[in-house]
């Protein structure tokens, strides 16, 4: 797994709120597991590539950067937009 020191996928328990990296609950609860992803300092550069993006994606993007994390699913996409420099993580 690929770790960034920006962007983090964590997994979460649903019961206690704990996050961990790997395996499994460290107070002992079985899954299933959230994934999430961690957002560090990031900002939208690119606003033209950015709009080329759906209006629920985009807000997806930004909740996500505003609140510092955000879904797991949007690991990949954020990693990709900070690879294409539509993102800029300092």
């Amino acid at each position: 797994m690929y770790v960034d020191s920006f962007m983090e996928l964590v997994m979460l328990c649903p019961v206690c709120n704990s996050r961990f990296k790997e395996g499994s609950c460290p107070n002992g609860h079985g899954g299933p597991y959230l994934s999430r992803v961690l957002v560090g300092d990031c900002e939208v550069r690119d606003f033209e590539r950015f709009s080329l993006l759906t209006g629920t994606v985009q807000q997806l993007v930004l909740t996500s950067i505003e609140a510092g994390e955000g879904p797991g699913y949007l690991y990949p996409l954020l990693l990709r937009l900070r690879d294409f420099g539509v993102l800029v993580c300092s």
